[in-house]
């Protein structure tokens, strides 16, 4: 019985060295080790065996099947690194080698505009703030002065995140893709460190029907300034002066009485469309972007509600703040000239090869 076990042995090694591919070892493997293997069928005349031979054979075998097993495994190591090697070798790419650059990058209109207006504030001496994405009922509409009940949450059907994370928090902690940079606000203004001047441009997510003016996720820039005597005609005067530098000095503003819930008193602003230039130029009804109205509404700006600051430990009996919040899509559009925002949004390599 030891001679046929060492036979096999001989037998699978001479195989095993002629095995060239996976499918080859493959097949090696259940002679050796499948359901009818060979060595299986010696096994089966230990029972025959005596008490004494059983004692020598039975380890004699199992350390061949252990034998066959690591053999095929270092066989099989051994093939994926020919392959891979194979592989490497005939797909092999010269980095050293010079290709001609069709194109150089471009830095997306969105891009730019936020850097633009970044630029301006900063000159103005603002900071840039910013938090993550996802935030808290409560910061998001609660302490803004917009709670659950609030006909102005219908306006901003909202990004909910997943029920499986919301269904066992409560009102207020339940959280959401942020609809406005606002609770960047609210968090400063929790620090308590005054005066605060700040702006927050970065993404937001609303459900909108998308038209010219309108998508579902866009770019928004808010400031927000407290300190004492701050008065709207402070808000006024920088937000004229960031607008036509953005926009240029022709630029017009127009200021609309507004409500929002978090702040007293609003106004909605517009600017001059910068695509029909407000003229009386040809088919300048048809413009997309103000619909013939010679003005585009761009942001909205207010007071800061003095409940929001009663509610961040901020005396409104002392101190007063001034807001807005602008779309930089719009303003991006307005700018370059594109006549909607839905094209900021499509990876139209056109559009952004312009500037």
């Amino acid at each position: 019985m030891k001679e046929k076990l060492n036979n096999l042995k001989i037998e699978f090694i001479e195989k095993l060295s002629s095995i060239t591919n996976e499918t080859d070892l493959e097949t090696l493997n259940k002679d050796y080790l499948g359901k009818n293997w060979k060595l299986q069928e010696i096994l089966k005349w230990i029972k025959d065996l005596s008490n004494e031979d059983k004692k020598t054979v039975w380890p004699e075998a199992n350390k061949l099947r252990d034998f066959i097993l690591e053999e095929i495994k270092v066989k099989s190591i051994k093939l994926e690194e020919e392959k891979y090697s194979k592989l490497e070798e005939n797909e092999k790419i010269d980095i050293s080698a010079e290709f001609k650059r069709n194109a150089l990058w471009h830095k997306h209109p969105i891009s730019i505009t936020s850097n633009l207006l970044e630029e301006i504030f900063i000159s103005m001496w603002f900071k840039v703030e910013d938090w993550p994405q996802v935030e808290n009922e409560r910061l998001n509409f609660d302490m803004l002065n917009i709670p659950d009940n609030h006909p102005a949450r219908d306006v901003w059907d909202t990004f909910w995140i997943s029920d499986d994370i919301n269904k066992d928090k409560v009102s207020g902690e339940k959280v959401l893709l942020r609809t406005h940079t606002s609770p960047v606000q609210i968090r400063e203004m929790l620090k308590w460190k005054l005066p605060i001047k700040i702006i927050v441009p970065w993404r937001v997510f609303r459900y909108e029907q998308e038209d010219a003016r309108h998508t579902c996720n866009f770019y928004q820039l808010e400031w927000l300034v407290v300190w004492e005597k701050v008065t709207f005609w402070d808000l006024k005067g920088t937000l004229e002066t960031a607008m036509k530098k953005l926009l240029w000095e022709k630029t017009s503003l127009r200021f609309r009485p507004s409500i929002f819930p978090f702040t007293e008193p609003s106004a909605e602003i517009d600017v001059s469309c910068q695509i029909c230039s407000g003229t009386w130029e040809k088919n300048w009804k048809n413009c997309s972007m103000c619909s013939g109205s010679w003005f585009v509404e761009l942001l909205g700006a207010w007071m800061v509600h003095p409940k929001v600051l009663s509610w961040a430990w901020i005396d409104p009996e002392i101190y007063s703040g001034f807001a807005f919040g602008m779309w930089i899509d719009r303003i991006a559009a307005q700018r370059f000239g594109v006549n909607s925002s839905r094209m900021f949004y499509q990876s139209k390599l056109k559009l952004n090869e312009q500037f």
